[in-house]
């Protein structure tokens, strides 16, 4: 998937807060792209993600190992 297509889907309020892309092979052998934010996505932003068939595991978040106070969510876009 191209980059610009990815930003054009995703809510306005989420565009300012990425800060990673990365291609990653999924366990059903599709490729997709996973997006880390810089921040927890909030619930409206959950719910207006679920919407769109493209957001996978929108509820995820990945935090630091000796910094467990830091958090922040990611998401894959197939």
């Amino acid at each position: 998937m191209n980059i610009t297509i990815l930003i054009d889907l995703l809510p306005d309020s989420v565009k300012a807060d990425v800060i990673d892309f990365n291609d990653v092979l999924l366990k059903n052998r599709k490729n997709a792209i996973r997006v880390m934010m810089d921040r927890i996505l909030t619930e409206e932003e959950k719910q207006e993600m679920k919407k769109n068939k493209h957001f996978m595991g929108v509820d995820c978040v990945a935090q630091y190992r000796h910094a467990p106070e830091i958090k922040k969510s990611y998401f894959y876009v197939v």
